[in-house]
């Protein structure tokens, strides 16, 4: 009988705005799962990979996932539920637009379409001063640095070794949903005060899957094998589906009555 080897297991989140409910409701689902096939009541996301990689909202929730708890620094904060109630309880502010910043930005004619500030406050309520040195997992979250015009990837495991890729985890989380038109350009900063002026990474890889795997194949990773072969990898690659029309959150979300579409 082949001897069976443990693999290489990546989670890959896809971007898609207000969609990322989707992956975050299907995330909730499986660690349920996980639960009962475990039989250990405080199973997170963040046991089962060795690394998450994440696109815009798919970014976010990575973050979340990869969040360690004050309490036990080597346990998740955050379940899957906590996770995609950023969404749930917050959505109507994010996506919530004032009479009066509809007039300033001409609709989003003139200036960007959401005012940022409800979004970095929901960052901040969720994460706030963590670096990303500090997740408890490798992570690959995708953004766009517009200066350099060339991708910006945050790496936990690279921060972990170089200050200078040691950034604010909100600030990664911010840049990595600045999306263009929507969201004002993230200006973020890295342990060693370099600015970066950065947009969501889904301008360029709305799906990381590829990044993702590539990260696992050319580098050696605290809890990988040493650059393991695709036979030796599972990738778990959630997007945030597919409508003819998009998706908006006032008329997707009632409050008292939940999801309806």
């Amino acid at each position: 009988m082949a001897k069976q080897t443990k693999l290489t297991r990546i989670l890959s989140i896809d971007g898609g705005g207000i969609r990322g409910i989707i992956p975050g409701q299907v995330l909730v689902a499986l660690e349920e799962k996980l639960k009962t096939l475990d039989n250990n009541p405080d199973a997170k996301i963040a046991d089962y990979f060795d690394l998450i990689a994440g696109t815009s909202t798919g970014g976010i929730l990575t973050c979340i996932y990869l969040c360690p708890s004050e309490k036990n620094p080597k346990r998740p904060k955050f379940s899957a539920k906590e996770a995609v109630d950023l969404y749930l309880e917050r959505g109507d502010e994010i996506f919530d637009i004032s009479f009066w910043y509809k007039v300033r930005s001409g609709g989003g004619i003139t200036d960007e379409k959401y005012d940022e500030a409800e979004l970095e406050e929901a960052l901040n309520d969720y994460l706030g001063n963590l670096m990303l040195k500090d997740l408890l997992k490798p992570s690959l979250i995708t953004s766009y640095d517009i200066k350099n015009r060339k991708a910006h990837f945050f790496k936990s495991h690279r921060a972990k070794k170089d200050p200078g890729y040691n950034f604010l985890v909100k600030e990664a989380a911010r840049a990595t949903s600045a999306a263009p038109t929507f969201f004002e350009v993230a200006r973020v900063k890295s342990e060693l005060k370099i600015t970066y002026p950065l947009i969501d990474g889904g301008v360029f890889v709305n799906n990381p899957t590829l990044c993702a795997y590539a990260e696992a194949r050319t580098q050696k990773l605290d809890s990988f094998r040493n650059k393991p072969k695709a036979a030796e990898m599972m990738i778990l690659s959630i997007g945030t589906g597919n409508v003819d029309e998009p998706y908006y959150y006032k008329k997707g979300y009632n409050r008292q009555n939940g999801w309806y579409f």
